[in-house]
């Protein structure tokens, strides 16, 4: 049985829902396991079947399908990922599924506005997936010139958050 996006994020929410601490689930192509509590180990393996042998077993696409079963995808938002970045300007990606916050917390200013100057290492959002926030850098110098994503919304992995015009 190959598992759908829609059947890993349903069960991830009866997991997080339940009074299990960890859950361990294997099929025959996918791999899950989650723990609620103590270590943050979250670890998901979907294996592509024995059939398919294209890009999709690359280390990087292993690790998305990894992040795209531990977060809820954006239901109908436009893929921006496939958008057109204008010339000269340098996006700043989602690098997993997860809710974006320009936020530290609700009651605090944002990390950045638009016209804002950043520096590689200066912080720009926050991307939670199940409890565990990633901090998200700019990784570049420059002006922040648009934030695509809304704030507490779901991102997709790859989805252009911001424009950043490199200085």
């Amino acid at each position: 049985m190959e598992w759908t996006e829609q059947q890993i994020l349903e069960t991830l929410k009866l997991i997080e829902d339940s009074d299990f601490d960890e859950v361990k689930l294997e099929t025959e192509n996918f791999k899950l396991h989650v723990r609620k509590t103590g270590a943050p180990a979250v670890q998901a393996e979907i294996q592509a079947p024995p059939a398919a042998s294209d890009a999709r077993a690359s280390p990087a696409n292993a690790a998305a399908k990894k992040a795209a079963a531990i977060a809820q995808p954006s239901a109908g938002r436009a893929d921006n990922e496939k958008a057109a970045i204008p010339e000269g300007m340098v996006a700043i990606r989602a690098p997993m599924i997860g809710t974006f916050y320009r936020a530290p917390a609700p009651h605090l200013p944002p990390f950045v506005e638009v016209g804002a100057s950043v520096k590689p290492d200066d912080t720009v959002c926050l991307i939670e997936v199940m409890k565990l926030f990633s901090t998200i850098r700019a990784g570049v110098a420059g002006k922040v010139v648009r934030i695509l994503a809304q704030n507490a919304a779901t991102v997709k992995r790859d989805q252009v958050l911001m424009l950043i015009e490199p200085s």
